[in-house]
């Protein structure tokens, strides 16, 4: 299967997920998973979605939900990348210590090894996407949760290039 196969099978499956999480009930359902306690209610729409066999697909899945709200897109195709967005949430912010805040949250996120490790680092970060309106590229997301068990430091090597590593002629970190 070629990149652009993986891409657009990751595509769809981010548009089926979209279509779910339209309504209301189903978000809150899925952001129920967060919980050991709760989270066999979230079951029966993960079932629906065919992915609780596959533990990359839950997990954006329940990110989704989380960051989803009415009116405001989670998913923008060719949107920023988990480090980007972290950069975004570090620089946008009003606080002064907003980027070392970000920072230290950032390097807590690249020290995962596991899937299991990952997914509570990437739920505070898409808590806090969805509080300042950020979108993500969730098929780009999904091709990373993919990539991260066979491959770990590959991914979080392009996701630390997107954070800390200025364009050339720009700061490295945002301006005060």
């Amino acid at each position: 299967m070629t990149s652009a196969d993986y891409q657009k099978q990751n595509e769809d499956f981010v548009a089926r997920l979209a279509g779910t999480c339209r309504d209301r009930g189903h978000r809150a359902v899925l952001r129920r998973w967060w919980s050991a306690g709760t989270r066999h209610y979230a079951y029966p729409v993960l079932g629906n979605l065919s992915v609780l066999d596959d533990d990359r697909k839950t997990l954006l899945a329940v990110l989704y939900a989380v960051h989803s709200k009415d009116g405001a897109p989670a998913h923008v195709s060719g949107g920023p990348s988990i480090g980007s967005a972290a950069l975004k949430l570090g620089g946008n912010s009003t606080q002064a210590d907003a980027f070392p805040s970000m920072e230290r949250h950032f390097r807590r996120l690249l020290s995962a090894d596991a899937l299991e490790d990952l997914g509570p680092q990437l739920h505070r970060l898409v808590k806090r996407l969805e509080r300042e309106s950020i979108p993500l590229d969730y098929a780009r997301l999904l091709g990373d949760l993919r990539q991260f068990r066979n491959n770990p430091e590959a991914v979080k090597t392009r996701w630390a290039i997107s954070f800390w590593q200025a364009p050339a002629g720009q700061p490295a970190t945002p301006e005060a």
